[in-house]
């Protein structure tokens, strides 16, 4: 395996993550090969492992650099643009992601094709899912306790308050188990029940 120079390394790592994005999107994490990732970059098959310690890794930095991209948009769209009423925001948060989710290959793969799931055979992987819920939860987190100290929440423990409403979307899993028509008006009554609840009636 010969060595790369920095300039080297940068240009195809790029064009890996660009592979791995449109290799992902089309067949998937399981059937997506190293020989997918690496065909056509003028590197061996083995040189994939100097950049990235499996398929899986690869799709996690592709998953976390893409949901970044987003955040600011998710926010600006919902507990930004709603930030003095709670209930607003958190409709707006949950029907973005759930659009996100059904629209963007990548995130379509970890909420709906369920492709997560193969994560799990890397160990660091299984770690990086936690973290990245983990993450997901202390993004929303502020402005539940905004809105607690505030006087607009029901007297629950704020961080309960946004694991639950983050917790919801773990119901997408389901997606493809359930007609389309009934899961979307299920996710509207849920997410209805859940932000029409969440705040204190005056």
């Amino acid at each position: 395996m010969r060595s790369f120079t920095s300039e080297e390394r940068e240009i195809i790592r790029n064009k890996i993550i660009d592979r791995g994005k449109e290799c992902f999107a089309i067949y998937g994490i399981k059937k997506t090969s190293i020989e997918d990732l690496t065909r056509d970059l003028g590197i061996a098959k083995s040189s994939f492992y100097s950049f990235f310690n499996s398929k899986e890794d690869l799709f996690l930095h592709i998953y976390k650099k893409e949901r970044e991209a987003l955040k600011d948009n998710l926010l600006e769209n919902s507990f930004l643009k709603y930030r003095k009423e709670p209930d607003k925001a958190i409709r707006a948060y949950l029907h973005y992601v759930l659009d996100i989710a059904n629209s963007h290959p990548v995130w379509r793969k970890v909420y709906i094709e369920k492709e997560h799931l193969e994560l799990t055979i890397s160990r660091s992987s299984e770690e990086e899912i936690k973290n990245i819920r983990r993450e997901n939860v202390e993004m929303i987190l502020p402005f539940f306790e905004e809105w607690a100290a505030a006087g607009l929440l029901i007297d629950k423990n704020t961080r309960i308050l946004a694991e639950t409403t983050y917790a919801v979307l773990s119901l997408v899993h389901f997606r493809n188990e359930i007609e389309d028509e009934d899961f979307q008006e299920m996710m509207d009554i849920l997410i209805d029940l859940l932000a029409e609840n969440i705040i204190k009636k005056i």
